[in-house]
């Protein structure tokens, strides 16, 4: 292998840290001042109240999972923390990403069940009574000859092989010293593990909130959570990321309004959702959880919204971003060319750290310092004929609407599924607002002439 130049080892790294996939660890985490992550965290902290719910709604890459993670990591602080990421579990251990987007209430319970299970007694030195381990297994073992699977239910496998986290502390006796798991989450499981239980699989019928198997189930993963607590006079929080890649309209439903079994664990629980259910009256119908918006990083000025110099006040997050990651690696990019990087991605984070990782490649094959501007256009351009992609004329419609009343959004059955797609963007200010994402600017909703 070719020994690589000073300035391509950079860019090697460059490449390696800005991953668009991976929330940001806690030193790259850069606040947002819109974010609902303190407000929760407040809220989480209070003592009066019981049991909190929150859902978190956002589009696709704007940070909710980042949010998310600190949330958590702020939780664990003081008590057990819980983080089930369901898109590393059905992509990684079932190898069945779609999955995601048609798994029914119960089996996110069953996921949480086993979470619980498998961290309590990995991370936490926690030793369940025989009793509770029995009607777990008893729960599951009803949806074991449920379509796909053999009539088995291995407690102990499956509950090690979940993607989940943890953090936090226990209370042991009553000394009341606290058995730290470390700093931040850590790993439950080893990532090697696959599941062995179908869940979300196409034509299983679903399951109502009263079945009697489901609420065996509940009971018996509420069980744990109650004897975790209540044994160690603790709050366990349990987290659970990626129920926001559920698109089909008929499954949010399905998840968030027919169902209140997530609502129903008796814990505090913080989720992250579509942000389809921001449309019009799903929001207000979403059953026992507190929904909060993640807005898009301001990155559009609405008195000159076409146009990054100077932007919006959320290019300078971008911005921050990038330093956060890059301080040790010198100035690759100019600030006039992450401005309009920062403006393009629309504010959603996934986007500007893709965009940052695609000029990586080009600037290592030719070795360079800094990226010129035709690198940093040549990644918009792939990025907007993706962003295009798909468009029909109902979207241009309705995003033409919205560029003439950006306060409102329209009245048509579209618009969720805009919003899921990013092609329409939230953006904080004293009320909410709406704009089309920057890149339609360029070509598909042009500048009306005079």
């Amino acid at each position: 292998m070719t020994e690589q130049t000073r300035e391509q080892k950079i860019w090697a790294t460059v490449y390696e840290r800005f991953d668009p996939e991976k929330p940001a660890d806690k030193p790259w985490r850069v606040e947002r001042k819109y974010s609902p992550a303190k407000e929760i965290v407040r809220e989480l902290a209070r003592p009066m109240g019981g049991h909190k719910r929150f859902m978190i709604l956002g589009g696709l890459g704007s940070g909710k999972s980042t949010e998310l993670m600190g949330i958590a990591e702020a939780r664990s602080e003081s008590g057990p923390v819980v983080f089930l990421d369901l898109v590393e579990h059905f992509e990684q251990r079932l190898g069945d990403i779609a999955a995601l987007d048609r798994v029914q209430p119960w089996e996110v319970v069953l996921l949480v069940g086993l979470g619980v299970f498998a961290a309590a007694e990995e991370r936490f030195g926690h030793k369940w009574d025989k009793q509770l381990r029995q009607g777990l297994e008893a729960a599951g073992r009803n949806f074991a000859e449920d379509k796909g699977n053999k009539g088995e239910f291995d407690l102990a496998k499956l509950a090690s092989s979940v993607a989940a986290l943890a953090g936090g502390a226990l209370t042991v006796g009553t000394s009341g010293t606290g058995a730290l798991v470390g700093a931040g989450l850590v790993a439950v499981s080893e990532v090697a593990k696959s599941f062995q239980f179908k869940i979300g699989i196409p034509g299983r019928t679903p399951r109502s909130d009263q079945d009697q198997a489901v609420r065996q189930l509940l009971e018996a993963v509420n069980a744990l959570i109650g004897d975790l607590q209540s044994r160690h006079a603790t709050r366990l929080t349990v987290f659970v990321d990626g129920l926001d890649r559920v698109k089909k309209r008929a499954q949010t439903e399905a998840m968030f309004v027919d169902s209140s079994l997530l609502g129903s664990l008796e814990c505090d629980v913080v989720l992250t959702g579509p942000m389809a259910l921001h449309w019009g009256s799903l929001r207000k119908q979403v059953r026992q959880f507190t929904t909060k918006i993640l807005t898009n990083a301001p990155v559009i000025d609405r008195d000159d919204p076409r146009s990054w110099e100077p932007g919006g006040r959320g290019i300078d997050l971008c911005v921050e971003v990038f330093r956060r990651r890059t301080d040790d690696l010198g100035g690759m990019v100019a600030e006039p060319l992450l401005r309009k990087l920062a403006y393009y991605s629309g504010g959603r984070m996934r986007e500007f750290v893709r965009l940052i990782r695609e000029l990586s490649g080009p600037a290592w094959d030719d070795g360079l310092e800094q990226v010129n501007e035709a690198i940093v256009d040549r990644a918009l351009d792939n990025l907007r004929e993706e962003t295009e992609a798909g468009l029909t004329q109902k979207h241009l419609d309705v995003l033409r609407r919205l560029l003439d009343n950006p306060d409102v959004l329209p009245d048509d059955g579209v618009v969720a599924e805009m919003l899921d797609l990013c092609l329409i963007l939230p953006y904080p200010n004293e009320s909410e607002w709406f704009f089309p994402h920057p890149l339609l600017l360029k070509i598909k909703l042009p500048k009306a002439s005079g």
